[in-house]
């Protein structure tokens, strides 16, 4: 353990590879313990079990995309290319992970309440790029929705970024015919 490091931030650096790599089932707390030289009750006082570790991994990554996409965001300026980098980020890197490590994809089944409330966020920040709708959580929640279906099913990352700008690009047109 870098003695430099807050603890917390470690141990959630660590268990983010661990989920990554065994999955949320296989990996255990005494797995993080161990990785990070410190006991369980030590791991115990920072997070009171598997599901509150699990839980600020998931919302730690997605603080992190969310601070990486306002500043990228921040050097495009049409609403479509704007929503389509959003998209691309969200569902690119999920999908990058799951191709390198499968057991990763339990960071984003919805059957954990923190993957759902990220989603949640998601549809939430869409709504701050798409401009005036008259129902944007609905749109915004068949755009997460097929964002997700996408990454299931995508062959490659090619024919997933091909998707997705279909998507956006299908947004785009229907937004513009109203």
């Amino acid at each position: 353990m870098d003695p430099k490091e807050p603890r917390r931030t470690q141990i959630l650096r660590d268990a983010t590879a661990l989920f990554s790599r065994y999955g949320y089932t296989r990996t255990t707390l005494a797995d993080v313990a161990r990785h990070n030289g410190i006991s369980r009750p030590t791991l115990y006082a920072e997070f009171a079990d598997k599901d509150a570790l699990f839980s600020a991994v998931i919302e730690t990554l997605a603080d992190e995309l969310f601070a990486r996409l306002d500043s990228e965001l921040a050097t495009i300026t049409t609403p479509r290319d704007r929503l389509l980098h959003a998209c691309l980020s969200w569902v690119g890197s999920g999908y990058d992970l799951i191709q390198e490590n499968p057991e990763a994809a339990d960071l984003f089944n919805p059957k954990f309440t923190a993957v759902t409330t990220s989603n949640a966020r998601f549809e939430r920040y869409l709504e701050g790029l798409l401009p005036d709708r008259n129902s944007p959580t609905r749109l915004t929640e068949m755009i997460t929705l097929s964002l997700q279906g996408i990454k299931r099913f995508a062959v490659n990352r090619p024919h997933l970024d091909a998707l997705v700008e279909t998507l956006v690009d299908t947004v785009d047109a229907a937004a513009r015919a109203r």
